[in-house]
Formats: structure tokens, sequence, C-alpha cells
């Protein structure tokens, strides 16, 4: 079976280098018509230069594995530029926020689909890619095939993704992280400060009215792990501290962040839930303006 990464960002970078080690069949859908050439420094410092071969959608196959680790406003416009030359492919979502799935859903509804959270960071400055974490990637199926197709594509993404952690249910996984997102990406996106830096006091009232309109909106939607956002939240803020956010990164290089998916996407379901989330609205809105003052 044969990998087809989606992009050429830090993660997907730093995946084709993994898949450049171990071997792999495997390919990379860049942008234009031409792969850029990678230099990825691993954790353990280990210097892996490359050139992945590139593929177009017309040249995809029938079985090849899709992995999507794009920003979530990227997934769509990708999906509709793969859609026509779609078959049996399975497509892999690794994107932060929520409410991307079930549009990808609507637009595939026969195809099988991956969700997943990975803990695998890295920072890319032109063809230099510098992995700066690592962790468990938590993946769950949206639709799983009946073939026993599926249970190649498992032990594929385990040997890519490794470790990885399956679910049955992977939608408290997914509300744990955007939790967790939802606090860390603006706050260090609009203060331009390290993740650890939100250990400070000054930030401890407006985390903890963060998690607790995130708690409680979980708590209404019946999903599981809200008693303990406060403390997963603190736990990342530490473990990270040393890592500047994506959303930070994208704030310093003038790119598009994903607050609509992090931040909007708590909001609008908060509406429907019928509760406030002020704090969520604040932080919405303050990047949006953020982002909108740097375009001019």
């Amino acid at each position: 079976m044969k990998t087809v990464i989606i992009g050429q960002g830090a993660i997907g970078s730093l995946l084709a280098g993994i898949c450049q080690q171990q071997k792999m069949d495997y390919a990379v859908l860049p942008r234009g018509s031409v792969c850029q050439p990678v230099r990825l420094i691993r954790l353990d410092g280990r210097l892996l230069e490359f050139s992945p071969e590139p593929v177009s959608p017309a040249q995809l196959q029938r079985d090849e594995l899709l992995l999507l680790p794009l920003k979530a406003f990227q997934i769509i416009p990708a999906v509709k530029q793969l859609r026509p030359f779609l078959t049996k492919q399975t497509l892999v979502l690794l994107n932060n926020g929520m409410g991307v799935m079930e549009q990808v859903q609507k637009l595939l509804p026969d195809s099988p689909l991956i969700a997943g959270i990975s803990k695998k960071a890295a920072y890319k400055k032109a063809t230099q890619v510098l992995e700066t974490g690592t962790g468990t990637t938590e993946l769950g199926w949206v639709f799983r095939p009946a073939s026993h197709s599926a249970q190649a594509t498992e032990r594929q993404l385990k040997a890519l993704l490794t470790p990885c952690l399956w679910h049955q249910d992977l939608q408290p996984a997914l509300w744990q992280k955007l939790a967790i997102n939802a606090v860390i990406n603006p706050l260090t996106a609009l203060n331009n400060i390290k993740n650890g830096e939100l250990a400070q006091p000054e930030y401890q009232q407006q985390i903890r009215q963060l998690c607790a309109e995130t708690a409680a909106l979980m708590q209404r939607k019946n999903l599981s792990g809200w008693q303990n956002i406060d403390a997963v939240v603190e736990s990342v803020i530490n473990s990270t501290a040393d890592n500047y956010s994506s959303m930070h990164q994208d704030i310093a290089h003038n790119r598009a962040t994903e607050i609509d998916y992090i931040n909007g996407y708590l909001v609008l379901q908060g509406q429907q839930a019928g509760l406030e989330m002020a704090a969520h609205e604040n932080l919405w809105q303050r990047v949006k303006a953020l982002a909108t003052s740097q375009d001019k």
C-alpha cells in the first residue's frame, strides 16, 4: 500500500522523512508540480536530506493511503481537488480544530475515512524542518470499509505514526485536543509568547474561564473528560513550555489561522446548546482582528 502525503508543510515533511527513513513506498502531492527538497533534523539530532517523489491526483491508482496533515481550512479545497480521482483510497485527516470531518463526510460519503490527533510537532523554515515534539497519535475510523484493507491500513499507520492508539469513539479525544488548542493557540498568538509563559499568574483567570466554558459545553453534550480539562491544559502548557504554538507561528509569519475551527467552532456549538461562550468569543474576534490588521 502506497502512502501519499498531501502537501509539504512542517508535519507533512516530517512524515515524508519518516517514510524515507523506513524505506516505505510513498509519494508527496505538492502544491505545484514539483516537490521541494527537504532537510530534516529529527529529535535525536539525526539529519536527513531528501527529495520526495511527486505525484498528481491524476496519477492515483486505487489503494493508496492518503494523509492530509493540513490546516483545517485547507482540507476541503484539497478534498475537492482529489475527489474526481478517488475510488477506494482511505483518507486520514490530521488537522487541528473541528468541523471539517463532517464536511468531508458529505463530500465523500462512501470513502474510507480516519480522523487523527497527532502530537508530532515540527517547525519549518524554507526547506529546513526541525522536529520539536513527539507523542502518541490517536486515531479513529469515521467510515470503516468492510474489506480486509482496513487491517492493512491500520498496520501501515502503526508503522508510520507509532506510537498510535486506536479509539472506537474518537470524539472525547478530539474535544480534549480542542479544549487545549482553544487556550494555548490564541493566547500565545495574541501575547507573542511561548506556551510555557501561560503558566504565569496573569493568565490564570482567563485560562480558568476558557476551560470552564469548554467543560460546560462538553458536559451538555455528554462527552467524557470535561471534569479534568483544567488539569489537562495545565499539563500541556508545562510539557510544551519551550514550544511556540502553531497559531503563534501563523500570526508571526502573516499566515491564515485555524481560529474559526477552534474557538469559533466552540462559540457556534455553544450557541446551538444555549450556552454563552464569552471568553472564547473574545479570543475568536481578537485573533481575527489581529490577522486582518496584518493583511493591511
